[in-house]
């Protein structure tokens, strides 16, 4: 019954363009055809009660109090739900997160479309959209929300919106990114002690809590890893969402072609954007085009297309040419085709404790003598890799990349390194002669 309910909401949003674009009889046929369906299927659920009835709020100044002010998510009698007018989306890969779920909902304002930046190959959102992101665990047996004994979730994997119990999951914050007129803004909201609501909390917060593996024992006595959980506070949100140095502007990371072109088994995500009228079908082509990164939890997939998606979306933000890591001259989005900015036989610019005593960023079958697996793999705040969010290693996402470097083919010649120097924005190789050499059949 609920979705049949959802199948009248999807219809009764259908956006115009799509039956206006015909005229005379054709457009009077199709709209007659909409609305008899949509009549049908409303007598067919009469007295369903639609979990989905409010629309999003959208706020062009004022920096609500409460996230329920937004209306995109409400908690009541231990179950969430969402506005009629936001989409559920998920990543091919999704960013380590402490092993946190997340609910992640994207609201467009009625009528509008995605566009895409031709120059970053980015989406552009209209002035409007509501982007939300929900950071959550299930919460160990027999525990209250308040001793925060959390789950890891497995592998990523994340819970569908009717999954959600609240008196077995524990919600811990929803950031909000919202598209202005002056731009994007991003503001952390902490869910309260009761789960009913979240507050704006500018200064971030920190949760003391405690993690244990799926089937690690039951109760108290479970082994489990204690550790602190950060909320952001504005400004650190803003500093993870500057992807461009030289205009300072909050982008979004996620929803773009790379991320969201990729098959579920609900189906492909840029398909129904396109299907439901959020991308034009040039917008969709020109998307699709641009290629997909694969699951990096997918085993069948080859070795170098999952580490090369986990690093663009844990770390190619920071690491692209024009993001705040610009001038370690290491670039590792998806797109980035030179070895050599991948760190591969390349020294730092800057040596120190961030290298954990290693040469280069990576070398060639030896990951315990490759920076980059070094860094991913501390815990210490001058060295560790992502240097926010997360306060834990991510043990699958580190073996992954290690298993990448020890089947990576080639050496180092460590009498000859490639060093970077940064200019600006342009980070320059002052060796022209890489000091590796690299074997084929890395695709």
């Amino acid at each position: 019954m609920l979705s049949l309910c959802c199948a009248v909401t999807t219809i009764a949003r259908l956006p115009n363009h799509a039956v206006t674009a015909h005229a005379g009889a054709r457009y009077a046929g199709r709209h007659r055809v909409r609305f008899s369906v949509l009549m049908v299927l409303i007598a067919l659920i009469a007295g369903c009660s639609d979990q989905r009835s409010s629309s999003s709020q959208f706020f062009a100044v004022d920096n609500p109090k409460k996230l329920s002010q937004w209306s995109v998510i409400q908690a009541n009698d231990q179950v969430l739900s969402l506005a009629v007018d936001a989409q559920v989306y998920q990543l091919a890969s999704p960013l380590f997160s402490d092993y946190a779920g997340k609910l992640r909902t994207l609201t467009l304002p009625v009528g509008g479309q995605v566009d895409l930046d031709a120059d970053t190959d980015r989406f552009r959102y209209p002035v409007g959209t509501i982007i939300t992101k929900t950071f959550y665990y299930r919460r160990a047996s027999g525990s209250q929300r308040s001793e925060f004994r959390l789950v890891k979730a497995n592998q990523g994997a994340e819970l569908g919106l009717n999954d959600f119990s609240l008196a077995e999951v524990t919600l811990l914050e929803t950031r909000v990114l919202v598209k202005r007129a002056g731009g994007w803004t991003a503001l952390p909201y902490v869910w309260d002690a009761d789960q009913q609501d979240a507050t704006l909390s500018p200064a971030g917060a920190l949760i003391r809590a405690s993690l244990q593996s799926e089937g690690e024992g039951e109760g108290p006595s479970a082994a489990s890893q204690a550790f602190a959980y950060l909320v952001p506070n504005q400004n650190q949100c803003a500093g993870c969402h500057v992807l461009d140095q030289a205009t300072k502007a909050i982008l979004p990371i996620g929803p773009h072609p790379r991320h969201l072109a990729t098959g579920f088994e609900a189906g492909d995500q840029l398909a129904s954007w396109a299907a439901s009228g959020a991308l034009s079908d040039e917008v969709f082509q020109e998307a699709v085009s641009l290629g997909a990164n694969v699951d990096w939890r997918d085993a069948k997939r080859p070795l170098n297309l999952r580490a090369r998606s986990y690093l663009d979306i844990n770390c190619g933000h920071c690491h692209s040419p024009t993001g705040p890591a610009d001038t370690s001259g290491m670039f590792l989005t998806a797109t980035s085709q030179d070895p050599i900015r991948w760190g591969v036989c390349k020294a730092p610019i800057a040596a120190g404790q961030g290298t954990g005593g290693a040469q280069f960023g990576i070398v060639p079958g030896n990951p315990d003598a490759s920076i980059l697996s070094y860094r991913l793999g501390s815990m210490d705040p001058g060295a560790m890799m992502p240097e926010l969010g997360r306060s834990l290693v991510h043990a699958e996402g580190l073996a992954l990349i290690r298993a990448w470097i020890a089947e990576m083919p080639g050496q180092c010649d460590e009498a000859q390194q490639t060093v970077v120097q940064s200019e600006g924005n342009n980070s320059l190789l002052l060796d022209e002669n890489p000091a590796f050499t690299l074997a084929a059949g890395l695709d």
